[in-house]
């Protein structure tokens, strides 16, 4: 009998068919198919049929939602980054800069966190420093399971929204819009980042922006890391550092008045991270602060020159002072705050240093802490919004969580004896209502949750005091 050879190498039969094999009897008459046989028939063809179909749609449903993780495949409109670790550069349209801004971009191995990370005071237009200074991508590693964003460019920018152009060339400057607005659509989109799911990185000159952020964005940023950073801008010393600094790194002259208005208006103050700490403990959001000493280390030193080296400990020391302060007033709030001990100078060794010890803070805190899934404004009866009207709607609600029954203990709690004999007169509120309306969140797909009624509550007087009813939405907004 021949013989052949399969895939392993071993010896088969090679078997050969002679003749017509359908009629192994050719003298025994076909039956003929019965109606079971043929109803039994269409039942598999329908079967498969319907199979195939839903196959089908799950094939194209898990294709169309798979743009999380998958950190080898390259996105359209990106290329591959010559500092490896499956970063690509990303060209990101702004519609509000009418630009597009280079993002280097690390997909995540399928989870939808973020972790934004800001450049220094001399940003390049290139590359971002935490791909060519610190390999961002090789601390936060594939086991961290986070999409890194390194947004390319923004020297002496302070990561705002400038009130007019910027230097010679009268550049406008976005930064906050693109960071908030823009840039969280294009990463849901090509990378699955959820734009409730993040963390913000800052050193040096983006440190104080990157708190800032935080604290007008609750909704995208749930824990802020800053380094070496600088606090307390609002004041004749801060104004004049931020001058100095824009002037000399990149002959923004104009930006003491253009960036903010006027030193000591209002647009300072709301910029002010140390003015507006408090919100992070409002917001529940963690902030990892961190500055070195002054002193360079052996390697510092080598690396540096002489002018350098003089720099590098001038400035982290202003900036260690600063962090100091900021920590004082943080704690002071109640806010949540990690303190990250370090050394060095202002340099990027101390920063990869902070980034690799805040590493696993971020990454706990973006796994553990539940997405903010509202914005709540608070307004008046007028529809005008209320100075610190989330703080003071939550301790409106726990006044009325604490006080007794709003009837007395002789009125039978009964509908009727709730409601005002005809012609009395309502009571007049102490102060004037308030009510709470959410501004839609990040979070997709989920339905919405309301805190409904409004509770009414009564003081010794007999006054009536009303609180706030809050709307909690998971709603996409922006």
């Amino acid at each position: 009998m021949p013989s052949s050879f399969n895939q392993f190498g071993h010896s088969v039969p090679a078997w050969k068919v002679v003749g017509e094999a359908r009629h192994a009897h050719p003298e025994t008459p076909r039956r003929r198919r019965g109606p079971r046989v043929l109803v039994l028939g269409a039942i598999v063809a329908v079967l498969s049929i319907a199979l195939t179909a839903i196959s089908s749609l799950l094939f194209s449903f898990g294709t169309a939602g798979a743009v999380a993780g998958q950190p080898d495949k390259l996105r359209p409109g990106c290329t591959w980054d010559s500092s490896a670790y499956y970063v690509q550069n990303c060209q990101v349209w702004s519609k509000s800069q009418n630009k597009n801004v280079i993002v280097q971009i690390r997909a995540s191995e399928g989870s939808n966190r973020g972790v934004y990370l800001l450049d220094g005071m001399r940003a390049r237009e290139d590359r971002s420093a935490w791909t060519t200074d610190v390999k961002a991508a090789q601390v936060y590693d594939r086991s961290t399971d986070t999409t890194l964003v390194m947004p390319v460019g923004g020297a002496s920018s302070f990561y705002t929204d400038w009130d007019a152009g910027a230097g010679d060339q009268n550049a406008t400057i976005k930064q906050e819009t693109f960071l908030t607005d823009e840039l969280p659509a294009y990463l849901a989109e090509n990378f699955g980042v959820s734009p409730s799911n993040n963390a913000i990185i800052g050193l040096s000159m983006s440190a104080g922006p990157a708190v800032t952020l935080a604290e007008r964005h609750p909704e995208q940023f749930k824990v802020v890391q800053a380094m070496s950073g600088y606090y307390q801008t609002d004041n004749p010393v801060g104004a004049l550092g931020v001058f100095a600094s824009q002037t000399l790194v990149s002959n923004y002259t104009n930006g003491i008045v253009n960036m903010w208005g006027a030193p000591g208006s209002n647009r300072w103050t709301e910029n002010d991270p140390s003015k507006n700490v408090s919100k992070l403990k409002d917001n529940g959001q963690v902030l990892i602060i961190s500055s070195g000493n002054g002193f360079l280390t052996p390697g510092e030193l080598a690396k540096l020159a002489p002018q350098d080296q003089i720099s590098a400990i001038a400035l982290e020391m202003l900036s260690a002072v600063s962090t100091i302060l900021m920590q004082i007033q943080a704690t002071q709030s109640g806010a949540n705050v990690v303190v990250l001990p370090n050394y060095g100078g202002h340099t990027w060794e101390n920063w990869g240093r902070a980034l690799r010890d805040g590493r696993d803070e971020v990454t706990e805190t973006l796994r553990n802490t539940p997405p903010v899934t509202a914005k709540t404004q608070v307004v008046d009866a007028t529809g005008g919004e209320v100075a610190d009207g989330t703080a003071k709607a939550t301790k409106a609600a726990l006044r009325a969580a604490d006080e007794p029954s709003v009837l007395p203990a002789d009125v039978p709690a009964t509908t009727e004896s709730s409601v005002a004999p005809s012609g009395a007169e309502s009571a007049t509120p102490t102060e004037p209502p308030v009510s709470a309306t959410s501004t839609p969140s990040e979070t997709t797909g989920a339905d919405a949750v309301s805190t409904d009624p409004a509770l009414t509550s009564t003081d010794t007087s007999g006054t009536s005091t009303p609180t706030t009813t809050t709307t909690t939405s998971t709603s996409p907004a922006r």
